[in-house]
């Protein structure tokens, strides 16, 4: 007979979700903060650059934040930091 593996109790779940909850609230402050303006003031927000950056936020290996973004989303966020690389600084 094959062991079913447990699941998690609702202790553990609780714990999960509570750092979840505090993993999604500190980004939502720091996007907040970075912006100046709260989140729902954000007009101009791409789903793709918030998802990635949620990714990196969230410690996401670069695998993962691809496969969670898809192939054409992940090659527009690679697209978008090598022009954001090739500017030139502003003094």
């Amino acid at each position: 007979m094959a062991l079913e593996p447990n699941p998690p109790s609702r202790y553990v779940k609780a714990i999960q979700y509570e750092s979840m909850t505090d993993l999604l609230t500190h980004f939502r402050q720091t996007l907040e903060r970075e912006n100046g303006t709260p989140i729902n003031e954000l007009s101009e927000v791409n789903a793709a650059e918030m998802i990635s950056d949620l990714c990196v936020f969230l410690g996401l290996s670069d695998q993962n934040r691809r496969k969670i973004l898809g192939a054409r989303a992940a090659t527009y966020i690679d697209q978008a930091l090598t022009a954001q690389v090739g500017q030139p600084l502003k003094h």
